[in-house]
């Protein structure tokens, strides 16, 4: 009998034993880490995620300094972030003539991985604010937002820390400026006076033609995915692809808001095939091009914000009393339009607010994360 052709069988065989059983003992290892160190962050991260919501209305940055470890590159970084988006909401909220009354936020965590030295937490923020005009300090107004952070903790001096905290923010969305301001402010009786408030009764938009506004606004309202208001349990509509990571779900999701909720008909420039999407259908300045060219929608105005909200002899009441539920607002830096948002509502003020993905929003504020030198352009679709 020759033994040397068994040899290599069965090495591979101990070989593959060796492998299942290292393999299954490390997973074990892992989930019982994963398990102990969920059960030692949890209370970290309650009580940070219920600071985050406070420390916006008492602007106070101390209050969240603490969890931050400062020790590190990255986590003076991650708490300068904070230290930003704190000052915007100050500025912003000044230049508005508006006080933001409450803010709380809650998280789901969607995966934890442990490393020797940290521990990576990929969760979901979900957060509710409330503000108020300084003109209308009786009618509360409220809004939500979805933040998806990938959070890096260590344990310091037994005690664990946030190195790492990134994120995209919709209170500080913009990418092409570092340390934005929000744009002037614009006087109360400006605004439109014709505009309901978000806390009376709205009438319903009636349906003129092919688009259906009312529709479109529902399932905007729907699948506006982690901002809090948000229907779905907080989830996207499973049906479409998520581009989220890969170039932003903005337009992606404002597609779907024309088309499912609105009922625009797909064609073959601007279509979704069940696993891919055109060109007009994901990315923000061919969707404008295609509804511009096509006739679909017309431009209402562009502008910076204070051109969009200031009587001109074009615009008698400003840009924003002509633009609907609906209807769409394009962002633009440096000349390139880089975001969407459908409009939803309007505020006490009758100002526009908005649904949008990658940065998740419900009845924000339009311009809110947004600084000076972004233009604006308001798209009506036509009826």
């Amino acid at each position: 009998m020759d033994i040397k052709k068994y040899h290599k069988p069965i090495g591979l065989l101990l070989t593959l034993i060796f492998l299942t059983y290292f393999s299954v003992s490390f997973f074990n290892k892992t989930v019982q880490t994963v398990s102990e160190n969920k059960e030692e962050i949890k209370p970290v991260l309650d009580e940070f995620f219920k600071k985050r919501g406070s420390v916006l209305l008492s602007g106070d940055l101390k209050e969240i300094e603490g969890f931050y470890d400062i020790s590190s590159t990255y986590g003076k970084w991650a708490l300068d972030h904070e230290r930003r988006r704190i000052e915007y909401v100050k500025g912003w909220s000044e230049k508005r003539n508006l006080k933001f009354t409450e803010a709380e936020s809650f998280y789901r965590i969607k995966s934890i991985k442990a490393g020797e030295s940290s521990i990576w937490v990929y969760l979901v923020e979900t957060m509710k604010m409330g503000y108020a005009y300084n003109a209308k300090s009786d009618i509360i107004n409220y809004m939500g937002l979805g933040i998806r952070h990938s959070i890096q903790l260590v344990k310091v001096d037994e005690k664990w820390l946030i190195r790492r905290d990134w994120y995209y923010d919709p209170l500080d969305e913009d990418s092409a400026y570092i340390d934005a301001s929000p744009a002037e402010g614009i006087l109360p009786e400006i605004a439109p006076a014709s505009s309901n408030p978000q806390t009376e009764e709205e009438k319903k938009p009636e349906k003129k033609g092919k688009y259906d506004r009312e529709g479109a606004v529902a399932y905007a309202d729907k699948y506006a995915g982690a901002a809090w208001g948000s229907g779905n349990n907080y989830e996207y509509n499973p049906k479409y692809r998520d581009y989220n990571g890969i170039g932003g779900d903005c337009t992606n999701f404002v597609s779907q808001v024309l088309h499912e909720g609105g009922g625009l008909p797909m064609d073959y420039v601007w279509f979704f095939d069940g696993k891919d999407s055109s060109t007009a259908w994901a990315q923000a300045p061919s969707l404008f091009n295609y509804l511009i060219y096509t006739g679909k929608g017309k431009l209402i105005a562009k502008g910076y914000y204070i051109d969009m909200v200031k009587a001109t002899e074009q615009h008698p009441k400003g840009a924003i009393a002509e633009i609907e539920k609906g209807d769409l607002i394009c962002y633009e830096e440096k000349g390139e339009i880089v975001h969407f948002g459908v409009v939803t509502g309007f505020d006490s003020m009758g100002i526009p607010v908005v649904n949008t993905h990658t940065s998740d929003r419900y009845h924000v504020p339009f311009d809110l994360g947004w600084d000076k030198r972004v233009i604006y352009r308001f798209i009506h679709i036509n009826d």
